[in-house]
């Protein structure tokens, strides 16, 4: 293969889970729900670890417009790819549109079911004639970068850049979390323009009865979503703090989420306090 075969797309460049995928190494992430330019640039910081991209909970964080958009570029512009976890399976019909236009490199849409729920969340995040997003954003293209290859600091695609390789640019993820979505997964892989399936185990355990996480029934649900999905060709995302990452990277899985924001700084701060001598209360 020659250099110019292999050499990265404009989407392989601005993306950064596409990054890993073209570099053929799973992508690595964290979620964030506790809002605040600071706080995501500290992590963004991690880029530097071997972090790919944050999501943004606007699901069951504590996220509004305004602290998304400035979210998204103080992600970016440190080399991390800033990914919407959007409400309501994306069905306030702005939602996706919102995050979007406001800069994010992907959609993750939790609690979907079937694949005509998957063909309408495409339509509305990819641009004609493929799909039915509108133009108008303002803020998108400064979220993108363009690093190396004799660019200057700071280069970002331009609007008409952007609009060109945004379907390829940006990630539409489906987070298969509920009883019915299991059953429905072999349609809901066939959808064109779905680019990777998140597997959301706690939630699916709950849908099939409150369930613990150890049983059979959902371990085999989990399964089935992976072995499905990757004999589609889609790439499969885990949740898998601590341990479990590396048995998920080992596994197959295209990429790992390791951590959450909250957790993580209360687990971290808590040994501290326990190395300093703090009495527990409760």
């Amino acid at each position: 293969m020659s250099d110019q075969e292999n050499s990265p797309s404009i989407a392989q460049r601005v993306n950064h889970i596409k990054e890993a995928w073209h570099e053929g190494r799973p992508a690595y992430g964290i979620i964030t729900k506790a809002p605040g330019a600071g706080l995501v640039r500290t992590l963004a910081g991690l880029k530097r670890y071997g972090l790919d991209f944050i999501v943004l909970d606007a699901e069951h964080g504590n996220y509004d417009e305004k602290a998304l958009y400035d979210a998204y570029h103080s992600i970016a512009a440190l080399g991390v790819s800033p990914i919407a976890r959007c409400p309501g399976m994306g069905s306030e019909k702005w939602g996706i549109r919102v995050a979007l236009d406001a800069g994010a490199h992907g959609i993750m849409i939790p609690l979907l079911e079937s694949r005509e729920q998957a063909e309408d969340v495409v339509h509305r995040a990819k641009f004609p004639p493929f799909g039915g997003r509108t133009s108008g954003g303002s803020f998108h293209t400064q979220a993108f970068h363009l690093s190396g290859q004799g660019e200057p600091a700071g280069r970002t695609l331009t609007q008409e850049e952007y609009v060109k390789n945004a379907n390829d640019a940006t990630l539409v993820i489906a987070i298969i979390e509920t009883k019915l979505g299991l059953e429905n997964i072999e349609e809901i892989v066939k959808v064109k323009g779905l680019d990777a399936i998140f597997i959301g185990q706690y939630d699916l355990a709950l849908s099939l009865g409150s369930l613990p996480q150890s049983d059979p029934r959902v371990t085999e649900g989990v399964e089935q979503i992976f072995q499905v999905s990757k004999k589609a060709g889609i790439p499969v995302i885990a949740w898998s703090p601590g341990a479990e990452s590396k048995e998920a990277v080992e596994k197959g899985y295209e990429g790992v989420i390791v951590g959450l924001d909250t957790t993580v700084i209360v687990n971290a701060f808590k040994k501290e306090l326990e190395t300093a001598g703090a009495t527990s209360r409760w």
